[in-house]
């Protein structure tokens, strides 16, 4: 007998040749027809499998939408779904790479080639941590296939580095930092700083924030260390107003409790995801 939880994995190729691997999720249970979709976006050295992001992907299911959890095909991960290994795509990686790696998954939607029947095209949400959520942002904005947006703990610039470390990446041409596992070091080569510089105006969250004219949601912990609640006020203060809704925490962290691996579940973050799964509701027809 089929079950009703359904879990498949599926690899996607990008534009770059390099390989996008994601799972996507579903309850066979959830109603007649089709399901509204919701892409999860990982943030800067973290992964689809690592701590709460294979959790985060069976709720979004058990409450009624398709997720999508995926690699960015540059992310370091290889066929391997836990260890870093692709030194040589980490070190190429690009905001740029990353945004299409999104709009492979929208085509992918679009075309009917995921491992999924259910998928509902006219209604496709966005979730993305840290760096991811600016990903969500721009995607969200140049592409009419993403209806709304949610922002978890985003960054509200890319540019993350002082220009003496700028300077310095360019003089080795490159930058050696650990991965979030503190394994293995990997390299960040200048062509993640070319691809900024030459696509200043499309990478300015704060300017996608403005022209959004989509529902936005944003959750930010007023104890965040590496992304500043300033900067969830900053893209608060930039979007439309009644679009957007803004989730400030008390006392909460950038990875809300959350820890890899992920044995005990963080209340703040079923928190969240209560918050994020009603907002999804909302916003993306769920009457229709």
């Amino acid at each position: 007998m089929e079950t009703e939880k359904r879990e498949e994995q599926f690899e996607l190729a990008t534009a770059s040749g390099a390989l996008l691997r994601g799972d996507i999720r579903w309850n066979e249970t959830s109603g007649p027809g089709r399901l509204p979709v919701v892409i999860v976006c990982h943030g800067f050295k973290a992964f689809k499998d690592w701590g709460p992001f294979p959790s985060i992907g069976r709720w979004f299911a058990d409450q009624g939408f398709v997720s999508i959890v995926f690699n960015f095909s540059h992310n370091g991960i290889g066929a391997d779904p836990r260890k870093f290994t692709e030194h040589a795509l980490f070190e190429k990686n690009t905001i740029g790479m990353e945004i299409g790696d999104v709009a492979t998954i929208l085509d992918a939607i679009e075309r009917h080639r995921l491992p999924c029947t259910r998928m509902d095209p006219e209604r496709v949400g966005i979730v993305g941590h840290s760096r991811g959520g600016g990903i969500a942002l721009v995607t969200a904005k140049e592409d009419h296939r993403v209806h709304a947006a949610a922002l978890w703990s985003s960054v509200s610039t890319f540019s993350r580095y002082t220009e003496e470390q700028v300077r310095r990446w360019r003089e080795k041409g490159y930058m050696e930092l650990h991965s979030i596992t503190g394994t293995s070091a990997f390299r960040m080569g200048i062509d993640l700083l070319n691809d900024a510089h030459a696509n200043r105006e499309r990478y300015d969250l704060l300017s996608a924030a403005v022209h959004l004219a989509k529902p936005l949601l944003i959750v930010h912990g007023t104890e965040d260390v590496p992304v500043k609640l300033r900067e969830a006020e900053a893209l608060y203060a930039a979007a439309d107003r009644s679009l957007t809704q803004l989730v400030v925490l008390e006392g909460v962290g950038h990875m809300y409790g959350a820890k890899h691996p992920y044995k005990k579940e963080s209340p703040t973050l079923t928190h969240i995801l209560e918050v994020t799964g009603a907002w999804f509701h909302s916003v993306l027809n769920w009457s229709v």
